[in-house]
């Protein structure tokens, strides 16, 4: 019974994705966005099946599912303790600890709202993982159609150059396409670079605005320091559409004041310090169950010295790690292979790069400021490979989309002018 009852929602899925105008209107034609959306269903079904194969005694991606299952009977029984638990906390500290990775009540919301959805689900899946997950990829789906469309603006040709970057990087699709908050936060992340650069680039509209909104307070909740990236980023690249500057220069300007700022704080303020903050994250993942790819911390201490005398390993881990010699288990070596790639593929792009207009535009630069700061943060905090590479994947496309696409369009060049 539940075989058909997932097969009826994957053709309801495949047919509703082609009749969707915010998909329809990426320019692909009706066969190609039913492929990758089925390509984006297969990834969850894929990782769904590997977690619980291989680590059955228990993973988050069916912990959550187990939770949605426990939050339905709750909403049987019980559908106003069921919202009401949304906004309680049960911590003696109450409501503190907001930026804490663990024993927190907002470390537990993420968990909590996506508990509660995948117990609305369960009206309809009965409970079963896969279809839970079918249900959540035809959501998070529209986060990848939401970069391409911002990508396809940019760049008028190599459509399939943009596909692969937005759609098709492994590790991109395999960890957003799970029952879990990275799902969510790639599909927030896509959502508001849509409507921050439509804004910006046909005009503000109410629309837009309650959609960033949505976005970025979904993104505060579910990793908040993702959406503190975000607001440098946000204020530089919207300098950059009426300063009429170089956007590199204006970026950089506007990071350098937010960290003058911060200094400032500090020195009015002698307790606010954010470094503490992020050394607190770090004791927190330390905290927690060692994994079997974990390797040893940096030692930080809370002073700018430390910070800088450690960027190198820090830069090491969020950006280089895992290498094929140094791969903590097997499950890590096709990861450390896709990396390679990417490392050599963005060298290539150096050696070969021109300048020219497409390839300047300042929302890339937004793109790779926050990605930047998101992949050194975690190789200060996050002492885990397997964690590293999750927390990566969902900022590739932004990395490797416009590598993808200056590759594609060079190589495409250079057989046109040899033919």
């Amino acid at each position: 019974m539940l075989y058909l009852l997932f097969a009826i929602y994957f053709v309801a899925g495949c047919y509703l994705v082609n009749r969707i105008p915010f998909i329809k209107n990426t320019g692909l034609d009706s066969a190609a966005i039913s492929m990758l959306f089925i390509l984006k269903v297969c990834a969850g079904l894929l990782i769904g099946w590997m977690s619980q194969k291989y680590y059955p005694q228990g993973n988050d991606y069916w912990n959550l599912n187990t939770a949605g299952q426990k939050e339905y009977q709750l909403l049987l029984s019980d559908p106003a303790l069921f919202f009401k638990e949304i906004f309680v906390s049960s911590y003696p500290n109450g409501y503190e600890g907001f930026f804490n990775a663990v024993g927190t009540y907002w470390n537990d919301l993420k968990n909590t709202m996506i508990g509660k959805l995948l117990g609305v689900f369960n009206i309809f899946s009965r409970g079963n993982y896969y279809i839970n997950s079918l249900f959540l990829n035809f959501f998070g789906f529209f986060g990848h159609v939401a970069l391409y469309r911002v990508f396809s603006d940019i760049y008028k040709s190599g459509k399939w150059a943009l596909v692969a970057g937005c759609f098709l990087l492994p590790s991109t699709l395999y960890f957003s396409s799970g029952i879990h908050k990275d799902l969510v936060v790639f599909c927030l992340l896509g959502l508001f670079s849509y409507c921050l650069y439509f804004s910006l680039r046909k005009g503000f509209n109410t629309r837009y605005f309650f959609m960033m909104l949505i976005s970025f307070t979904g993104l505060l909740l579910m990793r908040n320091f993702l959406a503190i990236a975000i607001i440098p980023a946000s204020i530089g690249l919207v300098s950059c559409f009426y300063i009429k500057r170089n956007g590199l220069v204006i970026f950089t300007s506007v990071y350098l004041a937010c960290f003058a700022m911060l200094l400032l704080l500090h020195a009015l303020y002698p307790a606010f310090n954010p470094l503490h903050i992020i050394i607190q994250r770090q004791q927190d993942f330390q905290n927690l169950p060692e994994a079997s790819s974990q390797f040893q911390a940096i030692n930080l201490e809370p002073t700018l010295k430390s910070f800088f005398i450690h960027a190198p390993q820090a830069i090491a881990s969020g950006f280089f790690r895992p290498a094929v010699w140094n791969a903590e288990t097997i499950f890590l070596i096709p990861l450390a292979i896709e990396l390679h790639i990417y490392v050599l593929s963005c060298l290539l792009m150096f050696i070969l790069y021109k300048r020219n207009g497409a390839a300047m535009n300042n929302f890339l630069l937004w793109g790779l400021f926050i990605a930047f700061f998101m992949l050194l943060l975690t190789g200060y905090i996050v002492p885990n490979t397997g964690s590293l590479v999750r927390y990566r994947s969902l900022y590739l496309p932004f990395l490797m989309t416009p590598v993808c696409w200056y590759l594609y369009h060079y190589f495409q060049k250079k057989i046109h002018i040899n033919i």
